[in-house]
């Protein structure tokens, strides 16, 4: 199975691109709305409706993840961050909302596993009876599950790095300094959310573990493209 990452939007038009690659999936990795940039609001907003059109025209091709600045309008008013859109609060929650169903928190193909920001295991062994509640047929299906539930909030847990006042940061939240020394020896993570100058990779992507950044976006049109041949 041949998988693009596509690092976090934040309205640009860059992924637009990845039209002319050839793909058995294409891996949003959330972060649509919101930018440090000087995008207009109405840009963002029509930008992030032609995402989810090409995710409706696509079903099992596309897959959209949430960011922390996407979980900010889907549950409005719970789990603000930065860059909040007030002036646009009323469209993007209504987009967010009505849409819900095509959004998920992870994905996962053999042993790559793909969220916002990643899967550190401090963060994993703090909630492990809590993750055991709610197992699914691999990692990915558990954190989908989870976020269906009451106990959805430990998946948006912000830790001190990004000025949270939780232990560690969760996968939608943490940041890199939290999972580049600590990330899953079992899994080959690929996470945006942190900005990186180039996309990076720590540990051995051929050995046991690994986490991948592909938040570059902001400095080029460049995605994260990998081929996994099923074991």
């Amino acid at each position: 199975m041949r998988i693009l990452g596509v690092g976090d939007i934040h309205g640009r038009v860059g992924w637009r691109n990845l039209a002319e690659k050839f793909l058995d999936q294409v891996v949003f990795i959330g972060d649509y709305v919101d930018s440090r940039d000087k995008i207009e609001d109405e840009t963002i907003l029509s930008n992030f409706e032609d995402i989810i059109n090409l995710k409706k025209d696509n079903p099992k091709l596309v897959t959209l993840l949430l960011g922390n600045h996407d979980i900010q309008y889907l549950h409005y008013p719970d789990y603000p961050c930065s860059g909040f859109r007030g002036t646009y609060k009323t469209p993007l929650v209504k987009l967010f909302q009505d849409n819900q169903d095509l959004f998920q928190i992870a994905f996962q193909q053999d042993k790559y596993l793909f969220t916002h920001a990643g899967v550190s295991q401090s963060w994993f062994y703090t909630h492990i009876a809590t993750l055991k509640k709610y197992e699914g047929e691999n990692l990915a299906d558990t954190f989908n599950i989870l976020h269906r539930s009451a106990d959805k909030s430990i998946l948006f847990e912000v830790g001190p790095a990004r000025g949270g006042d939780a232990q560690y940061g969760g996968p939608v939240w943490a940041d890199i300094s939290e999972t580049q020394d600590d990330f899953l020896p079992t899994m080959h993570q690929v996470v945006g959310h942190s900005r990186v100058d180039d996309i990076i990779t720590y540990g051995d992507e051929a050995g046991l573990g690994s986490i991948t950044y592909i938040d570059v976006l902001s400095t080029q049109v460049k995605f994260y493209e990998v081929l996994i041949l099923s074991e």
